[in-house]
Formats: C-alpha cells, structure tokens, sequence
C-alpha cells in the first residue's frame, strides 16, 4: 500500500508531538542540548520533505524560524526518481523555506546528501531492505537547520523508537566529555605537506584481488599507505602512495624551497611534475598511525583530495611514478642544490615546465632565455675566451658584451653550430618581441627552448654527479 501526503504529514506531526512531551522530563541544560544532537522538535517548527520513490527515500530538512508558524510543513513528492533534478532546481530551491535557510546551504546539503543516497542503492551491491534514517546533519547556524536522510519511507518507522533515540541522544550530547587517557601517540613529521601534480601514484599501482576489486574503488585500501620515509636536509620526510609529500620544516617558506628542491631533481628525472605554489600548501603532522592534514581552498590540490573524498571512483591515477625514482631525486636533490647556482637553475627549470604545461608562453619563454643566457651562453662564452687571453681587463671587457654579440662571435667562431645560433637567435628574438611588444610566442618555439634548457641542465647535473644521462 503507497504511502500518502497525508500520512507521512501526520507522522511528522506526531513526531514533534512526542519529541515535546519527552522533552518536558528533562532538566534545564539537557533541553538546551537538543539542537547540538541534531533532533530539535521545539517550537516554531518548520519541516521540507523531498520525496521519491522506486527506490524510495526521503530527505527531512527542518528548521526554527519565527517568519513561519510552527509545525509549518512543505512536501514535495512522492514523484519519480527521474523528476527529481528538476523539482529542485524549480522548486525546492525556490521555496520559501529554502530562501530563507539560505539556497545555497540548502544546496550543499541535496547534493551531499544525494551523493550518498547514490552509493546506498548500489545495483550489484544490493538495496536497503528496511526503512532507516541514513544520517543527520546541520545545514545552517543562523538560521538553525538540520537535515535528515531517510531511505525508504519515514512512515515505516515507529515514531515512538525514533523520539526515545533522539531524547537519549539530547541526554547523551548534555553530559560533560570525560576523556579517557591515552597513551600519546609519537608525532614523527610536523611541517607542511601538499599533493604532487598532476596526480601521481608512487611506486607500482596494486592489482585487484578479485572481480569484486576491480569493480570497486579497490586503490582506497592503500592510498595513505607510507611508502617513503626519509630525511631531506635534517628534515624528516613523509610520501605516501597517493603522492602527498610532506616534509618536517615548520617555517613555510623554507619546506616551499625544499619540497621544490625535490619536484625539479624528479623533472629532469623525466617525471611529470609541476612547481608547488604557496597555496598548495598545508599544514599537516604525521604520527605513528594518524595523519592531519590542512588545505587552502584557493589551492587545486584541495579540490583534488576533496573530489577523491567525495568520489572513490574518482581514485584514478595516469602519472607513475616509480619508488626508485623518488628516492633517487631526493639523494641527488639534496647533492645538487648544496651549490645555489645550481639550485636556482633547477627550481628555474621547475618554474619554466610549469608554465608550458599550463600553456602560460610567455612567462616559459622569459625564463627559458634568463637560463640560456645566464647558464648556457655565459659559461659557453667565458670558457672559450678564457683559452684566448688571460688577461683580467680584456676578460671582463669581452663577459660584457650582450647575447646578440656573442652569438655572432660564437658562430663565426665555428665554438656554435649554424643550427644551434638559428636555434638561440631564434628564442632570443621570440623572448624581445614578447618582452617589449607583448606579442605571444609560437608554442613550437618555446617548446624548443624547453627541450633546449632540459639538455643544458641535464648536462650540468650529468658533470656534477658524475653520471650520463641518455639523450633526449
């Protein structure tokens, strides 16, 4: 037998009606815990019930406003689960209740709330069988609202069963917390931390186990595993298998430096990373077994873990990379940026990577030629006039001439190929036009500044380390 508007309107009403009764038995500061425990019933009471059926939920929104009169009641449904995107946002947004609980509260609410409801009524995981409030949450402070949701029909439950769980929850949420002792877990990293990007798993991505596996978002079971625990600088540091990095500097400023010392060694290791930002950063400690973590919510990299949080199946990784490859960065990084040119030219390189990648051509462009010009071009000019004279005055004369010069010199020279000159004088003009006209480059002619820095760091780190690298 369907439920009718009626019938679930005198449960309701019949809801309010013990909850009050019940009430009356309870001291001063016990009632005043009832909006605390998320079932106040007091007066003026106004209620909003989403309705659908086939499957069949309900979501219980109710307030304490004194624009409406007491047990003031506002159904919408039952209508057909296909309906029910369009009557909230014609009319249950637009409602007079939900105007002035604040739209956009509401709002947030329905779509939480049906994103859980979602993952109830699993086809291959099976239906709800009984009628059950799912959850109980607050929308708003002021005005006060709550929001409750119920699958199946709230007229299948027995409104008595309901009033006693909620007076022992007014009772509960009243008593004083008594915490009880316990033995102090050992903080082992506090200082900052933020996700690599793009999106990166560490080390080799586990198989499923089963078929049941790879139906589900299986990766949940493993993603805050702790793959890497080193120490970077003096400092303790923390990367787990979903790629959050955090590292045990408590001034901001110096884990930013250091945490990007690391992204530019794994870059010119070939892995696809991007500069860390001051806004991706949060603050976060690491203990035996827990972790906490703080986001700015001006940072993408929050909204990726709040997406991973809010979507399981959104736990989709495409950027590998490998275990030894991080470790390597992190042994070499700390060799490499000991000398500051060499660390500026890296964190640079980072900046430049970036910015291509994020299609920004002109700032790629204006750093990819301050490293040509001041790591390429000034050593490749100071070594091969160092072998001509020895004299201080004329070698400080000839290091002062511009890049256009000595590209000239160098090319006349037969020290450059013609490939290379086209190659230099090429971005150097691209890098005017942008700097003084503020045209936009070609993307094909940053993109060869970008494999041109790449090879010139590569051989710096190569000389430094001691080790060949492959060539691009």
């Amino acid at each position: 037998m369907e439920t009718s508007n009626k019938q679930v309107r005198s449960w309701i009403i019949e809801l309010i009606a013990q909850f009050r009764e019940g009430m009356k038995n309870l001291s001063f500061e016990e009632q005043n815990a009832a909006p605390h425990a998320l079932v106040d019933f007091s007066r003026p009471c106004q209620m909003l019930v989403v309705w659908t059926r086939e499957p069949e939920f309900q979501i219980f929104i109710f307030s304490h406003m004194s624009e409406f009169e007491d047990e003031f009641i506002e159904i919408h449904g039952p209508m057909e689960n296909s309906k029910l995107i369009e009557c909230i946002e014609k009319e249950i947004l637009n409602s007079s209740l939900a105007n002035f609980i604040g739209e956009d509260k509401v709002e947030t609410f329905l779509l939480s709330s049906l994103k859980r409801i979602q993952s109830c009524y699993d086809p291959l995981l099976g239906f709800p069988k009984e009628s059950r409030i799912l959850s109980k949450s607050k929308i708003n402070d002021d005005p006060y609202a709550i929001g409750w949701i119920i699958l199946g029909s709230l007229t299948n439950l027995n409104v008595r069963e309901v009033v006693n769980d909620a007076i022992k929850d007014v009772i509960s949420t009243a008593k004083p917390i008594v915490s009880v002792p316990s033995p102090e877990e050992k903080v082992i990293l506090e200082g900052f931390g933020t996700y690599i990007y793009p999106p990166a798993w560490i080390g080799e991505i586990p198989k499923p186990k089963s078929f049941k596996e790879k139906l589900t978002s299986y990766l949940w079971e493993y993603y805050s595993e702790r793959i890497i625990s080193d120490v970077y600088k003096h400092c303790p540091l923390i990367i787990t298998r979903d790629g959050y990095i955090a590292i045990g500097e408590k001034e901001k400023s110096k884990a930013l430096e250091f945490l990007n010392e690391i992204m530019s060694t794994l870059l010119v290791l070939e892995m696809l990373v991007y500069i860390i930002r001051e806004n991706d950063l949060g603050a976060t400690s690491f203990k035996e077994k827990g972790i906490w973590k703080e986001w700015s919510l001006q940072s993408s990299r929050s909204w990726l873990y709040n997406r991973r949080l809010a979507e399981p199946s959104f736990l989709v990784f495409e950027n590998i990379i490998p275990e030894n490859k991080i470790r390597k960065a992190i042994k070499w990084s700390e060799t490499l940026t000991s000398d500051d040119k060499f660390k500026t030219l890296l964190l640079l390189y980072l900046e430049l990577y970036t910015h291509f990648m994020n299609s920004e051509y002109k700032q790629a462009l204006v750093i990819g030629w301050v490293i040509l010009e001041d790591f390429y071009l000034k050593d490749l000019w100071a070594s091969h006039v160092s072998k001509v004279t020895s004299d201080k005055d004329r070698l400080s004369k000839l290091a002062s001439w511009d890049a256009d010069r000595k590209l000239e010199a160098l090319n006349i020279a037969h020290i450059m190929t013609n490939k290379e000159y086209d190659l230099l004088m090429g971005i150097k003009d691209a890098r005017n036009s942008t700097v003084h006209e503020g045209k936009e480059p070609r993307k094909d002619i940053v993109e060869e500044c970008q494999k041109l820095v790449s090879k010139v760091i590569r051989e710096y780190m190569g000389n430094k380390l001691g080790v060949v690298f492959p060539r691009l």
